[in-house]
């Protein structure tokens, strides 16, 4: 049986001077607002965390080419810095995630974004192979729990049937900008082939200009978060500005326990047990026991499979589309081309993401992937290459949003930062496997090879979550019990 101090939103009792029980009911508060009760301010700045995480994700693959002339470097030599920023990623994920569990999601999300932004920033300034991988290594340390972290945060404070709106609407946003900054990279790398790339490096430090809007006033903690710490005055506080923000009812709660003649203080009381928790999180071991090693396999086993293929594609897409016969101009033009996508997905998954199981979406969206690979080895040249690219990409975006959301549904409040980094954090190890696996298949048999082997991975990932529980529509405790 799992721990009731764990539980997200456990409506713990909270002691009144009168002797009446008096509770903040987490869930129910937040799920009876009409939309996230989030600043402006504090949703820009998430829109800055999402778009120059993926942006650091996505432009290694535009900057290959160059990178291997500039640093005189050989194709498998490039195993070295991916390898190294994705365990970085694995490491910052759990370093992070544990800071967000115990100290609070803002803080957690401050330090891996300055992290972040100092190692894209000085990728720019490598000077051969050695520094270019302790530099993705240290990228890659902040990039680790930026997107787990932003995704538990919006589970945290949205309404249950905004969950996975709201942050489908963060990320069409930023894959607009993603797509402009991709095309405008083109007449960069073209003009300057000695500098381009570190232009493009170094834009990615701009991420620090995010830290001037997740700052206290424009990113308050989570609610969910002060109430499970045992910080009750503090989440009720947040919670009432949050209702006012968006003209919601205050103290749904609160309100009805009155009309069931039960006096409740308009500020609860703090329980000086629950205080004496509030710098505990769940340790990390007991994600790897029931009831939750059942959920954590599965995470583990989704995204460890599915970022081999993921990585073993975006890393590479030029060379593997060379190697089946496009010219490196029109693989590098296809391989923007691709980015595309990243606006229509978020766009149907707007009217998708709240009527679907999250589940269900993730396995269509490996299903597409896995048609995407397999158009690539049809013999119609550039129409194929054209096409499958953009099958893929767009499996690969219509996974991406659901398996975020539930990968930070289905754990309790005071461990779903660190299951949620762990998850995503230590599935990202595959993405370290995938130089191990695609480059020597890719030179010592070919593209069309690679391709059979990606698609198989990307197939087996969408089976493991097949196994997972149902989470739409529900409340974080139902879903967490």
């Amino acid at each position: 049986m799992s721990d009731p101090r764990f539980e997200p939103g456990s409506a713990q009792g909270v002691p009144a001077a009168d002797g009446h029980t008096a509770a903040i009911d987490i869930d129910a508060r937040i799920d009876a607002m009409p939309r996230v009760g989030l600043s402006a301010l504090g949703g820009t700045g998430l829109l800055l965390c999402y778009f120059f995480s993926n942006y650091d994700i996505t432009v290694l693959a535009l900057v290959v080419p160059a990178l291997l002339r500039e640093l005189q470097v050989s194709v498998l030599d490039l195993t070295h810095p991916v390898v190294w920023n994705l365990v970085g990623y694995c490491v910052g994920a759990y370093a992070f995630g544990r800071v967000a569990d115990r100290f609070g999601r803002r803080r957690g999300l401050v330090l891996t974004i300055l992290v972040l932004g100092l190692g894209g920033g000085l990728s720019a300034l490598s000077w051969d192979l050695a520094s270019f991988t302790f530099f993705r290594f240290l990228a890659g340390c902040g990039m680790g729990s930026v997107l787990a972290l932003c995704s538990t945060y919006i589970g945290e404070i949205a309404p249950k049937n905004k969950r996975g709106a709201y942050l489908v609407k963060l990320y069409t946003v930023q894959a607009v900008l993603l797509i402009a900054v991709g095309f405008a990279s083109l007449p960069i790398l073209a003009s300057s082939p000695t500098y381009g790339w570190r232009i493009l490096l170094a834009f990615g430090g701009l991420a620090l200009l995010a830290l001037f809007m997740i700052n206290g006033r424009g990113l308050h903690e989570s609610p969910r978060w002060l109430h499970a710490a045992g910080r009750t005055r503090e989440a009720e506080r947040l919670l009432l500005a949050m209702e006012r923000r968006v003209r919601s009812t205050p103290g749904v709660q609160a309100a009805a326990a009155r009309q069931d003649g039960v006096e409740v203080p308009d500020v609860a009381p703090a329980d000086p047990g629950t205080e004496a928790r509030a710098d505990q999180a769940m340790p990390t071991l007991a994600l790897f026991r029931p009831p939750y090693l059942r959920r954590m396999l599965i995470i583990l086993g989704f995204w460890f499979i599915y970022y081999i293929a993921v990585y073993g594609f975006l890393s590479y897409t030029p060379l593997l589309l060379e190697s089946l016969g496009a010219s490196p101009s029109g693989a590098l033009f296809v391989t923007v081309l691709g980015r595309l996508v990243t606006i229509i997905v978020p766009l149907l998954m707007m009217a998708l993401i709240e009527r679907i199981e999250r589940r269900t979406l993730i396995v269509i969206g490996t299903l597409i992937m896995a048609a995407g690979l397999l158009v690539l080895l049809v013999p119609l040249g550039q129409v194929a290459v054209s096409a499958g690219v953009l099958l893929i990409n767009f499996g690969i975006n219509f996974v991406v949003m659901p398996a975020f959301i539930y990968t930070a549904e289905i754990f309790p409040t005071r461990a779903r930062g660190t299951a949620s980094a762990i998850g995503d954090g230590l599935g990202h190890l595959g993405g370290a496997v995938a130089p191990l696996v695609v480059l020597p298949v890719l030179v010592g048999f070919g593209g069309a090879a690679a391709v059979w082997v990606l698609t198989g991975l990307t197939l087996l990932s969408g089976l493991i979550v097949t196994f997972g529980v149902r989470t739409r529509n529900r409340s974080l405790t139902e879903i967490a019990s």
